[in-house]
């Protein structure tokens, strides 16, 4: 068996499709002789170098879904004292292409979260560095199937991971802000915060303003953090390097919704407020973008008064 099973990976690892049936049989027929001897059987249950080899085969066959039967079956043998994990497994499946292989992870994720921690399902699935693969680790999340652990990935990390993919996949953002309009409270909610804190757009601080007045939230440091990654412009001072250059950022736009919402309701004015003053102040920080006005108040119309050298 074990030549066999390395002949049927140097095929896959060649690109070809393997029959099915033929890796489940090999599957079954490992079972099979592992439970014939109650006195052995534990020492299969002790590791699962044996039979993996197997079950990360199934994503390349004829019937790539025959992953989970497989999984049933050998979980059902290893059992509950014997609890495992199948890593390769799931980084088998997350190597399957284009949308065949979102939909196998996906099901994978719903049917067998069980056989990889937080950390190696959003690694295997925010590895593959595409829309699809970064929005079905979002949906996830918002979902509570993955995320869930005590020792997880928790909303904070998830954020400032998504922000990365930001910058690679600028058609991330869109979508984002677009989960977070529909999203109810909860981590999802705190998750998709915590991306705007490190890469918010004019749009997501606006919807932030809308969602904290329909739900009657002050003001708080959340907020504060995505005005700031709106108001001001990080840049690393070189490739890879923690420390930053710090702009001034277009922010003009953004002030002028931010007046309008002033007229709204009373929680949203106050709200709006509270962002265009802390913008005031990033401003007196750092500066204001060379096409900015310079006018607190940019509805007014009112020029801004001429400088004065006082002697």
């Amino acid at each position: 068996m074990a030549a066999k099973q390395t002949l049927l990976a140097a095929m896959v690892l060649d690109g070809q499709i393997i029959d099915a049936d033929l890796v489940m049989g090999a599957i079954d027929q490992w079972l099979a002789a592992a439970g014939s001897d109650p006195t052995t059987a534990w020492h299969k249950r002790q590791n699962t170098w044996e039979i993996e080899p197997w079950l990360e085969l199934l994503p390349f066959t004829t019937r790539p879904d025959a992953v989970f039967d497989g999984l049933t079956k050998v979980k059902a043998f290893y059992g509950r004292d014997w609890t495992q994990r199948w890593e390769r497994v799931l980084t088998a499946v997350a190597a399957v292409p284009d949308a065949a292989g979102i939909a196998l992870l996906t099901s994978l994720a719903r049917a067998h979260k069980d056989i990889a921690d937080e950390h190696a399902w959003m690694q295997a699935i925010l590895n593959r560095g595409t829309l699809e693969s970064v929005l079905l680790y979002v949906d996830l999340f918002i979902e509570r199937i993955l995320g869930t652990e005590p020792h997880g990935a928790d909303a904070w990390h998830v954020g400032r991971q998504l922000a990365k993919y930001a910058q690679s996949l600028p058609e991330l953002k869109p979508h984002l802000r677009r989960r977070y309009e529909t999203v109810g409270n909860g981590l999802g909610r705190t998750m998709l915060e915590h991306f705007f804190g490190e890469a918010a757009s004019d749009e997501d601080l606006l919807a932030m303003v809308k969602k904290y007045a329909a739900n009657s939230q002050a003001y708080d440091g959340q907020m504060a953090r995505a005005v700031e990654a709106v108001a001001v412009d990080k840049v690393p001072v070189a490739e890879g390097s923690n420390s930053y250059s710090i702009y001034p950022a277009p922010v003009g736009s953004l002030r002028k919704a931010l007046f309008d919402l002033l007229n709204g309701s009373p929680t949203e004015a106050t709200i709006a407020k509270r962002c265009l003053e802390a913008i005031d102040k990033l401003r007196d920080e750092h500066g204001i973008a060379a096409n900015d006005t310079r006018h607190p108040d940019v509805m007014s119309e009112r020029p801004w008064p001429p400088d004065v050298e006082i002697s």
